[in-house]
């Protein structure tokens, strides 16, 4: 009689979780549309890269004379920073790792960048503390008047 009961107990919460747990179909149908997402949007953004490139290189090749002496390196150094973009989408698209896109990533401007701005800070800690050493020995010299009066 146990083992039956059991049984029973056991078909009921079954039943009860096939009518009204819906998680793992919910969970399915969150997978899917996430996969989707992911996909639209990495395809979008190609596009819209490729749709940036071309535009720099029709700017390139349609200017006139004059403006293009003076807008020939900036659109050669956006034509690069475009299609460096383009090969790092192509390469997170291609599932490489982030490690691979730092590589081919410009870092030595960012470390001279940080470099002149930690000379910088330390310049103004040198000023600061000069500033410092040179109130405390007019407190100093102050102080020694006020000993000497009293």
């Amino acid at each position: 009689m146990m083992a039956s009961s059991e049984a029973v107990t056991r078909d009921v919460g079954h039943i009860f979780m096939r009518l009204f747990d819906h998680r793992p179909a919910l969970q399915g149908q969150q997978r899917f549309f996430v996969k989707e997402f992911e996909t639209k949007r990495n395809f979008r953004e190609e596009k819209r890269i490729e749709q940036t490139t071309d535009v720099v290189k029709s700017c390139s090749t349609t200017l006139s004379e004059e403006p293009v002496t003076v807008l020939l390196p900036q659109l050669a150094d956006y034509e690069a920073r475009v299609s460096e973009l383009g090969k790092n989408m192509s390469t997170l698209l291609s599932g490489r790792s982030i490690e691979a896109i730092e590589k081919t990533c410009n870092k030595d401007k960012l470390v001279d960048d940080w470099q002149a701005f930690a000379d910088e800070l330390t310049e103004k800690r040198r000023q600061f503390d000069a500033d410092i050493e040179k109130e405390l020995a007019d407190t100093r010299k102050q102080l020694d008047e006020l000993k000497a009066v009293l």
